[in-house]
C-alpha cells in the first residue's frame, strides 16, 4: 500500500523525469519542490518505491527512474484527478471553409495540428465505416447480370459496391427498392441498414436480390482497411532516448500498420486511454499511446492517438486530447 508521501514523491520523480530525462535524486526533489523533509526522508521513501516496483535504479546513477508500473500508476491517479468530461472545440475554425468535405485533407490537417501542439507523433484513423450517416443510394444497371450501388454518406464520401446478380430484376424493381432503403435509411448508420436488410421482406423485390446485396456491401467493407494519417513522426524519433533508439525502425512500422489500426478500435473509446509500453505489444518498448475518439460535425467520427515515450507530459496531452 503506498502512502500520501509516497505517492507525492513519486508523482513529482515522474514529472521531474519528464521534463529533465535524467534519473532523479533526492537532492533534485528537495531543491525544485521544496518538500518540507529531509533528504534522508526522501531516500528512505523512494527505497520503499523501488521495493514496491514504482522506481527503478538505474546503473550509471544514483538517482531513480520510474518503471512502467509508476508510469501507470502516475497516469492513473492523473486520469482520476482530471474531468473526463468533453469540452468540444471546433477544430476547424482555421480550416478552409472550401475544403471542408475534403475528409481526407481534413484528417490530415488534422493529424499535423494536434502533433503541433502536443509535440509528439499523432495518429488519426480514418472515419468509422459503419458510422457513416447515409445522404443518399444509387443503383445503376451495368448489364443484365451486374448492378452497381452508388452509396453517398453525409461526409461526402461515395461507396461504390458492385452486385452480381443471377436473375433479370427489372428496372422496375430496382427503382422501387432504391426509393425503400432511401425513403427508411436516409441519415441513418450504415450499420443500422445491414442490419436491418436481411429482415427485410418486400413484394416487389426478391429477398435473395437483398441478401446478395448486403453480402456485396459486407465483404467490399471487411477488404477495406483503415485508413491512417500520421502526423510528426519525427517527433517520435527525437523524443526516444538512447535505450531505445534501436525499436524504432520496429514502431514506425507498427504505426503505419493495420496493427495499430486494430489496436485503436480495440482500446479507444469516448474517454481518454492510455496505455503504456508494454500494455500496447510484448515486441514494442519504451512507448506509450493516449488515445480518444473524434467526432467533427455530427457526420464524421473515429480515433485518433498521440504517441510518444513512456516519459510523455500526460497531463498536457489529456488536457489536448479532452476537447474532442
Amino acid at each position: 500500500m503506498i502512502t500520501e508521501r509516497q505517492l507525492q514523491i513519486l508523482n513529482v520523480i515522474v514529472e521531474d523525469y519528464v521534463e529533465l530525462r535524467q534519473p532523479i535524486g533526492s537532492k533534485t526533489i528537495i531543491e525544485r519542490h521544496q518538500l518540507p523533509i529531509s533528504p534522508a526522508t526522501v531516500r528512505n521513501e523512494m527505497k520503499q518505491l523501488e521495493v514496491l516496483d514504482l522506481l527503478e535504479k538505474t546503473h550509471t546513477s544514483s538517482g531513480r527512474v520510474p518503471s512502467e508500473k509508476g508510469i501507470r500508476h502516475y497516469v492513473n491517479q492523473l486520469l482520476k484527478s482530471k474531468s473526463q468530461n468533453k469540452k468540444n472545440v471546433n477544430w476547424f475554425n482555421q480550416f478552409n471553409n472550401e475544403n471542408h468535405y475534403d475528409v481526407n485533407l481534413m484528417l490530415k490537417w488534422l493529424a499535423s495540428e494536434i502533433s503541433n501542439r502536443s509535440h509528439y507523433t499523432t495518429v488519426v484513423l480514418g472515419p468509422n465505416k459503419l458510422s457513416r450517416q447515409i445522404f443518399e443510394i444509387h443503383f445503376v444497371r451495368v448489364n443484365a447480370s451486374h448492378l452497381m450501388s452508388v452509396i453517398v454518406y453525409n461526409d461526402g464520401f461515395i461507396e461504390k459496391v458492385h452486385i452480381q446478380i443471377s436473375e433479370f430484376i427489372a428496372q422496375e424493381q430496382i427503382e422501387k427498392f432504391m426509393n425503400y432503403l432511401n425513403q427508411h435509411f436516409k441519415q441513418k448508420t450504415l450499420s443500422t441498414m445491414i442490419n436491418t436488410l436481411e429482415s427485410i421482406t418486400l413484394s416487389f423485390i426478391d429477398k435473395q436480390f437483398i441478401k446478395t446485396f448486403k453480402h456485396a456491401l459486407v465483404t467490399q467493407l471487411n477488404n477495406q482497411n483503415d485508413e491512417i494519417f500520421l502526423g510528426g513522426t519525427m517527433h517520435l524519433i527525437e523524443a526516444l532516448d538512447a535505450t531505445n533508439v534501436s525499436m524504432i525502425q520496429s514502431i514506425l512500422k507498427y504505426l503505419e500498420s493495420e496493427r495499430i489500426a486494430q489496436f485503436l478500435n480495440e482500446t479507444a473509446n469516448d474517454s481518454i486511454s492510455v496505455n503504456i509500453g508494454q500494455e500496447i505489444n510484448h515486441d514494442l518498448e519504451g512507448i506509450s499511446i493516449v488515445s480518444t475518439n473524434y467526432e467533427i460535425s455530427g457526420d464524421i467520427s473515429g480515433h485518433l492517438a498521440v504517441i510518444g515515450p513512456t516519459a510523455m507530459h500526460y497531463n498536457k496531452v489529456i488536457q489536448l486530447l479532452n476537447h474532442f
